[in-house]
């Protein structure tokens, strides 16, 4: 091969060697990394919401739930609720009183909405789109004969800019 080519070539070489490095030493492998994809919505943005309840004790009205979008996505920063407890009596027994009601029922009810700063109630996230909620005052006797509340059920509606839940009454877990 001839000296004058070979020197050439190698001289072409030692100059472009550098070409294309940036000197970037956060990706040293050279990849390309992607944005890290989002787990989680805004209650505010989303479109809409799911909740899942996981705990619910009727005698202290304690909650826990999940928030989720439609895309599986953790809804965060949930704030505008109506959360409204059902107390019945014992469904197995039967009253004394020919004239008795069976499916009476006393509620206790529990709201927020943020832009006015007026909430009842405690709710608190948990973690991403994890909720709990402490009913302050939830009293069963205030309304009824006390001890008669045997059976519970609540009803719980999160409020978002664009969307709100489908409203279910669930028993306690």
């Amino acid at each position: 091969m001839n000296e004058k080519l070979l020197t050439a070539l190698l001289a072409t070489a030692l100059i472009c060697g550098g070409c294309g490095s940036d000197d970037n030493d956060d990706n040293d492998g050279g990849e390309i990394t992607p944005p890290p994809v989002a787990d989680t919505i805004d209650a505010g943005e989303a479109l809409a919401i799911n909740l899942t309840l996981a705990e619910f004790d009727g005698e202290t009205g304690t909650l826990n739930f999940a928030l989720k979008d439609d895309a599986g996505l953790a809804i965060t920063n949930a704030t505008d609720y109506r959360i409204v407890y059902f107390g019945f009596p014992d469904s197995s027994t039967t009253s004394r009183n020919a004239k008795a009601w069976k499916h009476w029922h006393v509620t206790q009810s529990y709201s927020c909405d943020s832009a006015a700063g007026d909430c009842q109630g405690v709710l608190q996230e948990t973690d991403k789109g994890q909720y709990s909620f402490d009913a302050t005052d939830l009293d069963w006797d205030a309304n009824t004969a006390p001890g008669s509340v045997k059976e519970y059920k609540v009803g719980i509606e999160i409020k978002g800019a664009k969307a709100t839940n489908e409203l279910v009454l669930l028993p306690s877990t």
